[in-house]
């Protein structure tokens, strides 16, 4: 079984490992709980909740969910309570102003389409204007909003806005910002907008929010620092749609949210450092007052919870990037070596954890770089090739990994769009049945398909303009596809580089980094080629000993990196020669949005601090691992000793901590000696013969 999945990544270049030492099955992420991460700042501070207060009492901050209306305490300082009052006559203005605008929603207005028709059609062009009004004039639209075209002038963007907040109009049309583009919102479906995403619309509750902020900033004391500095807790709940319950909750500014160093993932226990602007603690504290279950210590599936704690003013923003890495507790289960005698399972697994420590692993980039259908690299091939309609095919085409039925089914009439058409000799039916399964094919999309939506919106207006339709793609993404082709590139020389030369020796003509800059000013070791240098080991750096193998880089191909040389340098050209393209296609990207100038990545990884501790242990579910809820509240994992006479299981409890750029699963794959694929990971067993082969 695990065969299937080593050659899905062996396809993406990860084929090789560092040490010899032997694998074995064992289950990841059994338990979200099972997999703890915690940042670790730029001085070397590890994110961690060790302290977590409670705010003041309930009505002290209200929610824009609900609106505490209990009788104030006689206890306690006078001003606090007027202070308090405020805060929840506000709320409940604000509450009661929102009931207003819903109800003049409902009344009749008259609006002069005609007028609206010709203003909008001068900012959006014609036919997307007249496909706006179309859809606003609907009694029932099939969709709740209609997504305009991506507006790269900033100025035609601001004149939508105030068109749509205009009194003429607003009764009948709001509108949001979603990834980078403009939503046009049917009046239908006004109460299911999104409350942290409008741009227009008079119940919009960042007014309010920024009428607090205006008038915070006026009485913000001068002796306190701008910055409330805190650290994040999460469970089973990703860092951006966390940061948007804390600012809604918190009633923060949604303009300014909070600001956080990096990402981190949904299904996890994560800790991260935080921090938000002129921000009184009492109002952030609100979110411990949340209900929720949690803490690492709950059987209830699909529960997230968010704590904030550690607070302190500070001078300092958290800003993007801002980390030296992460810090890693990950719990293996039910482990399987293929042996029977406890003894030798324990042997084992003890020389695998010592051959991880000692030897690092190879850094490749994960699977989670290529895209679910492991073809993001295929489509930023293309882009290098000039081939945008290669590019568009790849994107729209059925994907083995298992669409939903409608998904399927719009896949496969994109496919089938030009049956009958001679496309060589018919250009003008050809852009027709396009244009006209495009505009199928865009209702049929699940909101998820975010390439997919911007790309048949696009060929509904220009059909056959590929490269258009691909431009209209988010940056951010269309950038992935070509980082993703860079990665593609590098994983398949850094496992000739081992294959050849293995895993501990620098050999000459390899590339080693001299010095690197950049990871101080962020933190990151990924931003590019500013403030790196390299050179290529000759003989006498041999000779000398001068380099390790922790050194050594391999570049991201580009325009402006240097490369080795020998036989790992050869095998680079060699790769692109095969799929058609030179080192110069990075220099001329037919995308004036982006430039390709490379990077360089270091071959190895050698992770810090590594521990592991064998478990034994009977009930297959049985948290295994302490997070930082459960400390606070002294809660343990420890129970009485596994019962020899009942089924006893394995487990591992490894930690480690990785610098950004690494990935926590190919460090896994090193020490297990197994595939990364989560599809994998659904085929093994919690208890019983977990899976060895």
């Amino acid at each position: 079984m695990a065969k299937r999945y080593d050659d899905l990544e062996r396809k993406v270049g990860i084929a090789e490992y560092a040490s010899p030492h032997d694998g074995f099955a064992a289950v990841v992420k059994a338990r979200y709980s099972d997999f703890i991460v915690h940042e670790v700042d730029l001085n070397g501070n590890i994110a961690r909740l060790d302290k977590l207060e409670t705010s003041a009492p309930a009505e002290a901050v209200s929610t824009p969910m609900q609106v505490e209306t209990k009788e104030e305490s006689n206890a306690g300082d006078a001003n606090e309570n007027s202070r308090k009052r405020k805060l929840s006559e506000s709320a409940a203005d604000g509450d009661k102003k929102e009931s207003d605008d819903n109800a003049a929603d409902k009344t009749e207005v008259v609006v002069d389409w005609d007028s609206f028709t010709e203003s909008l059609c001068k900012l959006v062009g014609d036919d997307t204007g007249k496909e706006v009004i179309a859809f606003l004039q609907k009694d029932e639209p099939a969709e709740q909003f209609y997504t305009l075209p991506q507006i790269s002038d900033k100025q035609v963007r601001r004149s939508i806005h105030q068109l749509i907040k205009s009194a003429e109009f607003n009764s009948v049309v709001r509108a949001d910002n979603h990834e980078g583009r403009l939503r046009v919102w049917h009046k239908a479906f006004f109460d299911k907008m999104p409350r942290d995403t409008f741009v227009s619309g008079s119940s919009n509750p960042a007014k309010r929010s920024n009428k607090q902020n205006k008038q915070k900033k006026s009485d913000w004391p001068k002796d306190r620092p701008n910055f409330l500095q805190f650290v994040l807790y999460k469970e089973n709940i990703d860092t951006s749609t966390a940061a948007k319950d804390v600012t809604r909750f918190a009633r923060l500014n949604p303009k300014r949210g909070i600001s956080y160093a990096g990402m981190k993932d949904k299904r996890g226990v994560t800790t991260q450092f935080c921090s938000a602007f002129r921000v009184e603690k009492e109002q952030l504290l609100a979110i411990n007052k949340r209900d929720g279950v949690g803490g690492g210590n709950s059987s209830t599936k699909g529960s997230c919870i968010i704590r904030v704690g550690n607070l302190t003013y500070s001078n300092e923003e958290v800003k993007l990037g801002a980390l030296t890495g992460n810090r890693f507790d990950i719990l293996l289960r039910n482990i399987d070596t293929g042996d029977d005698d406890h003894e030798t399972i324990r042997r084992k697994l003890e020389v695998a954890g010592e051959g991880f420590k000692q030897s690092g692993f190879i850094n490749y980039f994960g699977m989670q770089r290529f895209g679910k259908s492991v073809d993001t690299h295929e489509v930023g091939l293309q882009i290098l090739k000039g081939d945008f309609e290669g590019a568009v095919d790849i994107i729209m085409r059925e994907k083995a990994d298992g669409d939903g039925p409608r998904v399927l089914e719009a896949r496969q009439t994109w496919a089938k769009r030009f049956v009958g058409v001679n496309v060589k000799e018919d250009e003008a039916k050809a852009s027709e049945v396009e244009a006209k399964c495009a505009r199928q094919v865009e209702k049929m999309c699940s909101r998820f398909m975010m390439c997919e939506r911007s790309i048949v919106s696009s060929l509904s207006r220009k059909p056959r303009d590929y490269k258009r339709a691909f431009t209209s793609i988010s940056k951010n993404m269309r950038s992935m596809f070509l980082h993703a082709y860079q990665s593609f590139l590098w994983n398949k020389v850094a496992s000739f580089r081992i294959k050849t030369g293995g895993s501990t020796e620098v050999r000459e003509g390899d590339l080693v980094l001299l010095e690197d800059k950049s990871s101080g000013e962020t933190g990151g070791r990924t931003s590019g080629l500013k403030g790196k240098c390299v050179k290529v080991v000759d003989e006498l750096d041999i000779k000398e000993g001068k380099f390790t193998i922790e050194d050594v880089v391999l570049p991201l191909v580009g325009s402006r990196v240097d490369y080795p040389t020998g036989s790992s340098g050869d095998f680079l050209v060699e790769l692109m020669e095969e799929d058609g393209i030179s080192k110069d296609a990075f220099s001329r990207i037919g995308d004036k949005e982006i430039s390709l100038c490379g990077d360089y990545r270091k071959l190895m990884c050698k992770p810090s601090d590594v521990t592991f501790v064998v478990k034994e242990y009977n009930d297959p579910l049985q948290p295994l691992i302490n997070t930082d809820l459960m400390d606070l509240s002294s809660t343990s994992t420890e129970k009485e000793e596994a019962k020899k006479d009942e089924n006893v299981l394995f487990g591992m409890v490894i930690g480690f901590t990785l610098p950004p750029s690494a990935y926590a699963t190919i460090a896994l794959r090193e020490l297990t000696k197994r595939p990364t694929s989560s599809d994998y990971q659904t085929k093994l067993e919690l208890s019983g013969k977990c899976n060895a082969t």
